[in-house]
Formats: C-alpha cells, sequence, structure tokens
C-alpha cells in the first residue's frame, strides 16, 4: 500500500516527465514491465498446489512489502500511466500528496478484495484440477496484459 502510494507521489513529481521525454526509457520501461509479466505468467503455470506453497512461504515483512511494491515493474508501469494521463493543475507537492493517498487507498482495496476471494476459493484451489485451470486462466490473463503493455 505504502509503496503504491511512494511511487504514484514520485511519478507525479517528474519522474515520469523525464522517461517519456526519453523515448529509449519509455521503451525499457515497457520491455521491463512487460517482460516481468512474462516471467510471472510462466512461474505461475509450473507453480505447485497451494498447500506446498503455504509450506514455504511467509508473509513480507513492512519494508519488504515497501520494496516489493517499489521495484515492481507492473507498478511503475501503472503509476507512470496514471500520472501522465490525470494532470490535476494543483501544486505539485498537493498533486503528489492527493496521488500518494489515492493510490494507497486503492492498493489497500484491491489487496482487501484479492485477499477476500482468496479466502472464499481456497477450499476449492485444493483440487488438483481446478487448481490447474486456475492457475492456466490466470497466466493467459497476465500474457494479454504484457501484450497490451507491448502494443501501446
Amino acid at each position: 500500500m505504502i509503496g503504491t502510494g511512494i511511487l504514484a507521489a514520485l511519478s507525479s513529481l517528474g519522474v515520469n516527465s523525464i522517461i517519456f521525454q526519453v523515448p529509449v526509457l519509455e521503451a525499457l520501461l515497457k520491455f521491463i514491465s512487460a517482460g516481468w509479466i512474462i516471467f510471472l505468467a510462466v512461474q505461475l503455470l509450473y507453480k505447485e498446489n497451494t498447500e506446498m506453497a503455504e509450506r514455504n512461504s511467509r508473509p513480507f515483512k513492512f519494508f519488504e512489502a515497501i520494496l516489493f511494491q517499489v521495484v515492481n515493474p507492473k507498478l511503475w508501469a501503472l503509476t507512470l500511466s496514471a500520472s501522465a494521463g490525470f494532470n490535476l493543475d494543483y501544486p505539485i507537492l498537493s498533486e503528489a500528496s492527493f496521488f500518494f493517498i489515492l493510490f494507497a487507498l486503492i492498493n489497500l482495496a484491491v489487496c482487501s478484495l484479492w485477499l477476500a476471494f482468496g479466502k472464499y476459493v481456497s477450499h476449492y484451489l485444493k483440487k488438483k484440477i481446478i487448481w490447474r485451470c486456475f492457475v492456466t486462466v490466470m497466466a493467459i490473463f497476465l500474457l494479454g496484459s504484457a501484450y497490451f503493455i507491448l502494443i501501446q
């Protein structure tokens, strides 16, 4: 949540202006973002069932969660696009603060929905065939989003 807000604030402070002024940086960001999404899709296809994943995982610590969001290329693409498309004509620090709060709250809502959805479907996903169908569909959606990043 905080990492998302930080990226949104940085984007509105002008990071997007620098990136969009140098076409090589914009293209590089697109390829890194799409590459990361494709990597995640492939990893998802080879992911084990949830019981195995639960044994080997632990929740992120506070700063690990922030860092995870700050280095996430998908999130960079999202926040850069949003700040480039929504100029509020506020003073720069007010606009950065607005984007920080807005994106942090949106991220909180999205994560809460995914958490509730995951809790609801978790008992279904213990069946191997349902798990395999679910991760395949999710991987296809990821690949589709990578495609749309590349064609823009």
